[in-house]
């Protein structure tokens, strides 16, 4: 309501990095193609620059980030003798299938299928290990391609024989709670779970606990997680742009984005963080975790997000029910995502 009205009061936001292409469409925020140079630029991560970019121009600074993993069993894998720690989603069936019956572990995988953002996020991710995107490169929606119904499909077909029957109504605290209790493998969710599936008092598995990338489809193939996080933006109105400005620059330096992340642990956006010394000392997953979020990737960037995400959820969410074969789910979202163009 201050964006539409004009509103001079806010100087600068921090914003959820899906809104960007929203807000930069609306004429809400300013550009920022000439507050860094391009070897500036190159000092982030990739996937966060790229995210605070619409129409190819810069939008917003990357200012700190967040990104999933696969969490699995440490425990398991050394009782079987396994020292390679699996690529693949069937990698990691064979080893589940290894289990004998009175292990405890239900489950391969755990992840989340509610009709919500988080399964959004894990729906990207399925999608982008088979080479499929919401949009293409121009913008235009690709939700009905042949690999996007495919792995669309593999993520129902998991759900009640590798995945608990209830991950349709899982968002991230349901499906980390299972693997808390011991009962799954693998659980795909954010980062910073790290500390509470390590901490004894709330985790039935912890110092057991390792992080890798999350899995692909076929061997040999790039893993991507789904990006969250927040970017500055400055009000298109502001009267005070160059502070601002100076401002955002300061905020998004390697020192200080540094003192953020020991600070609050959020993952910093700076490249040469995560192999600081005394963030490591502090953070010593991150040493794994830099591996994982620098293939990072966002979102779909629409203007419409937030009526996009909603088709998302509702039509990938019938797929997932099997309420709807993934090929209808899709083609009804895809005619919706078409709608919204």
């Amino acid at each position: 309501n201050k964006m539409v009205a004009g509103d001079t009061s806010v100087d600068l936001m921090a914003l959820d990095v899906v809104y960007i292409a929203e807000f930069a469409s609306a004429g809400w925020i300013e550009a920022l193609d000439d507050l860094y140079t391009e070897d500036e630029l190159s000092a982030y991560l990739d996937g966060t620059v790229e995210g605070a970019k619409y129409d190819g121009k810069l939008y917003a600074a990357p200012w700190f980030t967040n990104a999933s993993a696969l969490f699995y069993r440490t425990d398991v894998l050394e009782d079987l003798g396994i020292t390679e720690v699996p690529t693949t989603y069937q990698g990691w069936i064979d080893i589940y299938e290894k289990l004998a019956k009175d292990s405890g572990i239900d489950y391969a995988f755990c992840y989340q299928g509610a009709q919500s953002e988080a399964m959004v996020c894990n729906w990207v991710e399925f999608l982008a290990s088979f080479g499929a995107s919401v949009l293409d490169e121009d913008g235009k929606p690709v939700c009905d391609s042949k690999e996007a119904v495919e792995a669309t499909q593999l993520m129902a077909d998991y759900i009640g024989k590798y995945a608990p029957e209830g991950t349709t109504t899982y968002t991230e605290t349901e499906s980390q709670q299972v693997f808390q209790e011991g009962k799954a493998l693998t659980c795909r969710t954010w980062s910073g779970t790290w500390n509470t599936f390590n901490d004894p008092e709330q985790s039935d598995v912890a110092g057991n606990v390792g992080m890798t990338m999350l899995p692909v489809y076929k061997e040999g193939d790039i893993s991507h997680s789904c990006l969250g996080g927040l970017d500055l933006a400055i009000n298109i109105d502001d009267k005070q742009k160059e502070a601002a400005k100076t401002f955002i620059k300061w905020m998004t330096s390697e020192e200080e984005e540094k003192a953020f992340c020991l600070s609050s642990s959020q993952p910093p956006t700076v490249k040469d963080v995560y192999t600081d010394a005394d963030v490591l000392e502090q953070i010593p997953f991150y040493k794994d975790f830099y591996s994982i979020i620098e293939n990072g990737k966002g979102r779909p960037s629409s203007p419409d997000y937030s009526l996009l995400s909603d088709a998302i959820q509702r039509n990938v969410h019938s797929a997932l029910t099997k309420e709807e074969s993934a090929e209808d789910a899709l083609k009804a979202l895809q005619k919706e995502a078409e709608q919204l163009q």
